[in-house]
């Protein structure tokens, strides 16, 4: 007998001593579970075998340690005492394979549940499922109501002066750092005075999104929808939906924590597993299925039927599609297709790329008149780089558009990027590179515009450089924001 109880002091010793890292004692549960999150710390990454991290518990001030275990369903990976709140690596087992299904939790001397069994999967976007209904598909013909090549003068209002091209690209600059902003200079009026880095985007285009290219949004409520057009399939894309209110509650949203979609999307492309942060991230974001969705410029949300509105162009450059997108399933429910048609001579025109829609229905398309546009044109007081105006609505089930007597001289910028309306105001904003106008929209669709109902705003250097616009949008009270490119982020405007 007193051999033995000296057998066991020796093993007690030899335990805490050699077995528990740092002479830790074994923490005691009583069958209690304890609030500890296991995943938010852990490192497993596919293709690995290593694990590493540390299991925090803020209530426990002192060297305690316990036993980890790594699961892939019920083979054991690893099993190994570890003390929290101090960093710890471990090799489990093998590597780890891409459709593992694995569980870790922590366990006293007794093998009793420390902390609730946590599973761990690769990190990855949420990806909503295509609909099985098929997309309903019906024919508008001709939209267009009256003749643009009749008329043998229009009313010219001259829009300020921006100091770009249209006929010349700026020179585009790339993001520096996190942090970005925009400045108006000098020869703006009355404009939005700056914009500031709010989030900055995903950048790293995969088979599944070109991240590097967003292209048209909406925001509406607490979402943001990012239209991308696919890399490799001509004429697809998908729509990503951004949650505005989930990313500000997780602190990512306006911060200085601007990047960590930046940090996500590094891990899922090194094919790591989720931690706790990382599937709270992943729920804010929605990739949707996709669809033939054109160059993704022209879309617009419509109040009227809690859709959004996008128009392609078909197959054949003259026809173009107008797409309703359901906000559920981030696809298209039905489309229609129309053509431009001049009552007058009978031709056909090709598309526009540009579309707006604000709270009362009015549908809004800008078009530049070009030097094959204007030889079309019974009017001599044009000249390239003139703005048209197309408006309407839909009247009787379909789309209904005339063109305004009144063009605005000239584009103010290069490349027209983007068409949005700011409801609360009444303006039309045309977006290029660097420069925007804001045009009263009921004016210029009655012939009753002037010069003062142009504003402008435009955020180049002296040296002509700048970002790449992609996009410009107000939430619903009514500050506005920008997609910005070479280095996508959205940025909001500085008040």
């Amino acid at each position: 007998m007193k051999y033995l109880k000296t057998l066991v002091a020796f093993s007690t010793f030899f335990l805490l001593a050699f077995c528990i890292p740092n002479h830790a004692i074994y923490g005691q549960t009583n069958n209690t579970v304890v609030s500890m999150d296991l995943k938010q710390n852990i490192q497993l990454q596919t293709g690995s075998d290593q694990i590493k991290g540390t299991i925090y518990d803020d209530n426990e001030k002192g060297a305690v340690a316990y036993t980890l275990v790594v699961k892939n369903q019920k083979d054991t990976l690893l099993k190994k005492s570890v003390i929290l709140n101090q960093a710890f690596t471990a090799k489990l087992s093998r590597s780890l394979r891409k459709n593992d299904q694995i569980t870790v939790s922590l366990q006293d001397k007794s093998g009793h549940a420390v902390a609730n069994t946590k599973w761990m999967k690769q990190a990855q976007w949420q990806v909503l499922n295509k609909p099985k209904e098929k997309i309903k598909t019906s024919n508008w013909s001709n939209v267009f109501k009256n003749s643009r090549t009749a008329p043998k003068k229009y009313r010219v209002v001259q829009a300020p002066d921006t100091g770009m091209s249209y006929l010349k690209k700026p020179k585009y600059t790339a993001a520096k750092s996190k942090f970005s902003t925009l400045q108006a200079n000098d020869r703006s009026v009355s404009p939005i005075k700056g914009y500031q880095t709010a989030l900055l985007l995903p950048t790293v285009s995969t088979k599944l999104v070109n991240w590097q290219l967003p292209q048209g949004s909406v925001m509406h409520g607490r979402y943001l929808y990012v239209m991308y057009e696919s890399e490799k399939q001509k004429n697809c894309g998908r729509i990503v939906r951004y949650d505005i209110q989930q990313l500000q509650a997780l602190g990512v949203w306006q911060t200085g924590q601007a990047d960590r979609l930046r940090s996500l999307e590094k891990r899922i492309n090194q094919n790591r597993f989720a931690t706790t942060n990382d599937d709270r991230l992943l729920q804010a974001i929605k990739v949707g299925p996709e669809f033939h969705m054109g160059h993704g410029q022209a879309v617009a949300y419509n109040a009227k039927d809690n859709h959004l509105w996008l128009i392609t162009l078909a197959k054949k450059s003259r026809q173009q599609r107008l797409v309703r997108i359901k906000l559920d399933t981030l696809y298209p429910s039905d489309q229609h297709k129309f053509t431009f048609r001049d009552p007058k001579n009978h031709q056909s025109f090709h598309g526009e790329q540009t579309f707006s829609m604000d709270d009362d229905g009015n549908v809004a398309i800008v078009g530049m008149i070009s030097s094959k546009t204007k030889k079309q044109l019974a009017a001599k007081n044009i000249k390239d780089g003139d703005l048209m105006l197309y408006r309407g609505n839909v009247q009787h089930g379909k789309l209904q558009l005339h063109m305004s007597r009144t063009v605005v001289r000239n584009k103010p910028g290069y490349f027209g990027q983007f068409l949005s309306v700011n409801s609360r105001t009444d303006q039309l904003f045309y977006l290029t590179d660097g420069a925007y106008y804001a045009i009263h929209a009921s004016k210029w669709a009655r012939g009753a515009l002037n010069k003062s109902d142009i504003k402008s705003g435009v955020y180049v250097s002296p040296k002509q450089a700048t970002r790449e616009f992609e996009s410009q949008v107000w939430d619903q009270n009514g500050r506005s924001y920008l997609i910005v490119n070479r280095g996508a982020e959205i940025m909001h405007e500085i008040r």
